[in-house]
């Protein structure tokens, strides 16, 4: 493997430090119950029997596991037979929150990050038998002959077509995004760059979302298919020593990296039992800590728990070490990225009354209007359901406000003999030839967001974003207070429709907008210039989570 890195030396760093003060009241140290408890068959050269105690290990590294305690022996392991089951922490994570058997006695997760979580399934921290076994580290991998310039994990996470798993489920996608958030923390980027980098990345992952995208799977797709992809060093090792001759390149960013610890945790119910399996746990950290144990850890491409670079210039060599300061970003971002995968249902609402026909610089308002819309249709997944309507005072014939343009529906439909997704970008681009007329906004809203509901898809965020850069001008609509009245007592809490305004330009009605939004839960913004439009659309997209912050 071609190796790229930059930073200082400095192995694997601490734990988060928020971390390390929640786990240290449950670790035992020297003097504590698994520092002094002695095995059964201590001064012993053999077992009178053998206990059984079932371990879930973290499929990544459950093969050099089951390798080392295949190869010591009987009183090493306590006086203990450990029944290995390779399994993939969500499915760990959800035996312990249950109340079924399938619990099991120990478990080693890839991250301490699944222990929290199992704290707030449970109410309770899984006691440590060892902080550490093994650590691996994120990287970005990529074809030999195409290495990005990343100098941060922002930049990573901004790559085109970066490929990353679920960060729910696979704590290697979690840790890049982590690594970009503790950049943050010390002003090295943004935390608002960070969250507008997932939302195209959390819409793509939703397209893909049934599609094979473990991180091994990851690896493998950039060796066939070219590009990039976050993994980590250990997967990246073992692909190529499946696969000799490989041509994949290693990096990680200058600033550093998240490790993942494989922490040894005790997950046994309380009870009679649990002595035993503490005592099974002290037994096992002991075998995974001896030089032959670590040896074998190596060969499967993992550091040792001291985060020591591999040797033989395998890997990417030092790297430093990133923590994370504030844990409230860690569940604002996986809060803020289950609703982003979720695919958008949107009714798109263009202005089109005569005041959008005004200059803006050396064009006018409605032509840029159109640009950045199209731009910014590129935004949205092919999971996406969206229609397009205009509006302007009896554009839709009679006291009709609005005209639908493209009916909302799948972007993967056909309509009007073409995918309904260019049938839409056909219709944006016509929009400055129905320019005219005035504001009639409030009627149009209350069509939109009835529009929306009737066919409302629990499986979607369902909005409707409403682009205008006037006040209502039409003296036989709806008053504002109507209006808002209408949104409140139809908006269903449990089938929700949001809102979002964009005013375009400062001529809009900027109060009018913000009370229409608010009272659906959504979010107004105003463009100053029609050319910021773009950059609201990814705000507008983003701001679905901030329904789900208030709940």
């Amino acid at each position: 493997m071609s190796g790229r890195h930059s930073g200082s030396s400095s192995g694997f760093g601490r734990v988060w430090t928020w971390t390390v003060l929640a786990l240290t009241s449950v670790v035992f140290v020297v003097g504590g119950w698994f520092g002094v408890q002695a095995v059964r068959a201590s001064g012993a050269n053999s077992c009178d029997s053998l206990d059984t105690v079932s371990l879930a290990v973290d499929t990544s590294i459950a093969e050099p596991v089951e390798q080392i305690l295949s190869q010591a022996d009987e009183v090493a392991r306590g006086c203990v037979n450990f029944e290995v089951r390779p399994e993939r922490p969500t499915d760990t994570a959800t035996e312990i929150a249950g109340t079924d058997d399938d619990r099991p006695d120990l478990w080693i997760p890839d991250s301490t990050l699944w222990l929290l979580k199992t704290l707030r399934s449970t109410g309770a921290l899984p006691e440590l038998a060892k902080t550490s076994v093994a650590n691996t580290l994120p990287i970005l991998v990529s074809s030999s002959d195409a290495v990005p310039v990343t100098d941060t994990w922002l930049s990573v996470l901004q790559l085109p077509g970066q490929r990353i798993g679920d960060p729910l489920t696979s704590s290697a996608s979690n840790a890049a995004i982590l690594g970009a958030l503790a950049e943050s923390e010390v002003a090295i980027s943004d935390a608002k760059a960070v969250s507008a980098a997932l939302v195209p990345m959390a819409q793509d992952f939703g397209r893909i979302a049934d599609t094979p995208h473990d991180t091994p799977d990851l690896v493998a797709q950039v060796a066939a298919e070219g590009g990039t992809s976050v993994a980590t060093e250990q997967a990246l090792l073992a692909y190529e020593a499946g696969n000799p001759g490989s041509t994949l390149t290693a990096s990680v960013p200058p600033t550093g990296s998240y490790f993942l610890n494989y922490p040894l945790a005790v997950t046994a119910p309380a009870g009679p039992e649990y002595d035993r399996v503490k005592q099974a746990g002290t037994a096992l950290g002991s075998v995974l800590a001896t030089a032959s144990a670590a040896e074998t850890m190596v060969a499967a491409g993992f550091r040792t728990s001291s985060g020591t670079p591999l040797p033989e210039g395998r890997g990417v060599g030092p790297v430093a070490s990133l923590e994370i300061k504030n844990p409230l970003s860690i569940e604002t971002t996986l809060r803020d990225w289950a609703v982003l995968a979720l695919p958008l249902r949107t009714l798109v609402v263009e202005d089109v009354s005569g005041s959008m026909a005004a200059r803006s610089g050396d064009s006018t308002r409605i032509a840029l209007t159109v640009d950045a819309s199209v731009g910014a249709n590129d935004l949205f997944s092919d999971q996406t359901q969206m229609g397009l309507w205009a509006f302007s005072i009896g554009l839709g014939g009679g006291k009709q406000d609005y005209r639908e343009l493209v009916p909302l529906g799948p972007v993967s439909n056909t309509f009007d003999g073409k995918p309904q997704r260019q049938a839409i970008l056909d219709a944006i681009r016509g929009l400055p030839s129905l320019v005219g007329g005035g504001t009639g906004l409030y009627d149009t809203t209350l069509a939109a967001f009835r529009r929306v509901k009737e066919g409302y898809d629990p499986d979607y965020v369902n909005s409707v974003i409403i682009l205008t850069d006037g006040a209502n001008e039409d003296e036989g609509s709806i008053s504002l207070d109507q209006l808002l009245a209408s949104l409140q007592k139809e908006q269903d809490p449990v089938r929700p429709i949001v809102i979002i305004t964009v005013g375009v330009t400062g001529d809009a009605d900027p109060v009018a907008l913000q009370q229409i939004s608010a009272v659906t839960g959504g979010t107004s913004y105003v463009a100053e210039d029609p050319r910021d439009i773009p950059e609201v659309f990814v705000k507008a997209l983003n701001s679905r989570t901030e329904r789900l912050a208030g709940e």
